[in-house]
């Protein structure tokens, strides 16, 4: 099988790594000459960290955690928001990374799984079998995977249309400059304001290169502009600034109509674009690769189907959560549980809901089970959540031991282990499995590929059953 991803992103070069890993052929054309140098997001979320971790895509994080300050210049801050202290949900933590970095580890482990990266390819026609590029190349696929971002040529191509409200208000200017004469605040997110100037300050490395984000910054205002506005800013009138490159962006929320025609898929920003506020975007199109990635390896049009019914569900349960808190954004980010009666009164769920918490329901899960709070993260092994974790040995997670369709049994599960070696589905039976999971010692769970649950037998069974369950997950 043949997959062409349009778009050479966080998103394309990440689901690229997916299809690899499950012995997919893959080919990423992306419109640039390289990978950008410029971030727009900056880091992974626990769900996206493990599933990097599953992957094997390894990459230098930063230090510290994710806070946010405030003031008038650098040398004059509060703290607006405290770092938030998330538990341990995963077997990886969140991982604060300006998006560049991932990128260039994804590129380079894709290049060794088999993945071929053209640069300077820009997609301009599209069909269920093919791509053509402004060059005048066509390449040839089984399918097309449209990862070209928030204004997506193929989504336009296709006539794809989206809901929601769009734009949301006055444009943004993402100035990607290098400063190192700048003293680095001790928070990720910096906001300051003052008579002369105001933005958003975020550091990107150790090079001395930042990101100041301009409101309604225009991209023809003379470079000198932008160096006496982040002078002002900061405080530091005798900095010297170095201007790279600049972005413009808006806050947009939208989602497409549909997520598949025919062959072609839409994943990250093609198929949905949230608020800033929870650094839910990126992170979501991560979850779309892996998602569309097991399914596109395992095959069938009724299975690919289900690709659609469980990823725009939650596309638009973040987008209305990114909105929630683009609105309350000093609930997004105070955690505790007494604020909790807050968060329902707008009807905000917990952070960690939104990040591993929703649910799958489609033909995919057998017995799926509808998502039971929003505030509290429940994953108990139910149909159409995400895998219990528990630690079975130091640095080993159960989520470790998802290889393909995988079989977890309580202690006293012989017979599923038998089932299971006679399908040749990889089992392991887990000490306080049955807890973590809502079985019985005698029961059984099938895990998908992705890590989602797809079946639940709370007692002993047969292969027939195992067997059953499988075929119908795969929806054959």
């Amino acid at each position: 099988m043949d997959v062409v991803i349009v778009g050479g992103g966080t998103v394309g070069l990440c689901t690229a790594v997916f299809l690899a890993r499950q012995g997919v052929s893959a080919r990423v054309l992306e419109r640039r000459p390289a990978v950008s140098d410029h971030p727009r997001a900056f880091g992974l979320n626990p769900r996206s960290a493990e599933i990097a971790r599953w992957a094997g895509i390894e990459f230098e994080t930063d230090r510290g955690r994710a806070s946010v300050g405030t003031g008038p210049s650098l040398t004059e801050l509060t703290t607006m928001a405290a770092p938030i202290e998330l538990p341990e949900i995963g077997p990886a933590a969140s991982k604060g990374c300006p998006q560049h970095r991932i990128d260039r580890a994804a590129l380079e482990l894709g290049r060794e799984l088999g993945v071929r990266t053209d640069f300077d390819a820009e997609v301009v026609a599209v069909g269920d079998g093919y791509v053509t590029t402004a060059s005048g190349m066509t390449v040839e696929a089984d399918y097309v995977i449209a990862a070209d971002g928030a204004r997506s040529r193929v989504r336009q191509l296709l006539g794809i249309g989206t809901t929601g409200p769009g734009v949301l208000g006055d444009h943004m200017l993402n100035v990607l400059f290098r400063a190192p004469g700048l003293p680095a605040p001790d928070y990720s997110m910096t906001v300051l304001r003052n008579e002369e100037s105001t933005g958003i300050l975020m550091k990107v490395d150790d090079d001395g290169r930042w990101i100041f984000h301009v409101p309604g910054g225009d991209p023809a205002m003379p470079v000198s502009e932008f160096r006496r506005r982040i002078r002002a800013a900061t405080g530091v009138s005798d900095v010297e600034v170095d201007v790279i490159s600049m972005l413009p962006w808006a806050s947009t929320a939208r989602v497409a109509e549909k997520f598949r025609q025919g062959n072609v898929f839409l994943i990250g920003d093609a198929a949905h674009v949230v608020p800033p506020t929870g650094g839910f975007g990126l992170n979501s199109g991560v979850a779309d690769g892996h998602n569309l990635a097991w399914k596109l390896a395992a095959g069938g049009d009724a299975l690919l189907d289900t690709y659609e019914l469980e990823r725009k569900p939650v596309a638009e349960f973040t987008m209305a959560q990114s909105l929630i808190r683009g609105q309350h954004r000093e609930l997004h980010w105070d955690l505790r549980p007494e604020r909790a009666a807050e968060r329902a009164a707008v009807g905000m769920a917990n952070v960690l809901v939104v990040m591993a918490g929703y649910r799958y329901d489609s033909p995919a899960v057998i017995g799926a089970e509808p998502l039971p709070s929003l505030e509290d993260l429940v994953l108990d092994g139910a149909p159409g959540s995400r895998l219990p974790h528990l630690w079975i040995s130091p640095g080993k997670s159960t989520l470790d031991l998802i290889d393909g369709f995988t079989l977890l049994t309580g202690s006293k599960a012989d017979g599923w282990l038998t089932a299971a070696a006679s399908l040749g589905i990889p089992a392991h039976a887990v000490d306080g499995w049955a807890d973590a999971a809502g079985i019985d010692e005698d029961g059984a769970i099938l895990v998908r590929p992705d890590g989602f649950v797809g079946w639940r037998k709370t007692s002993a069974g047969s292969a027939a059953e195992l067997r059953q369950a499988r075929d119908r997950i795969l929806c054959r």
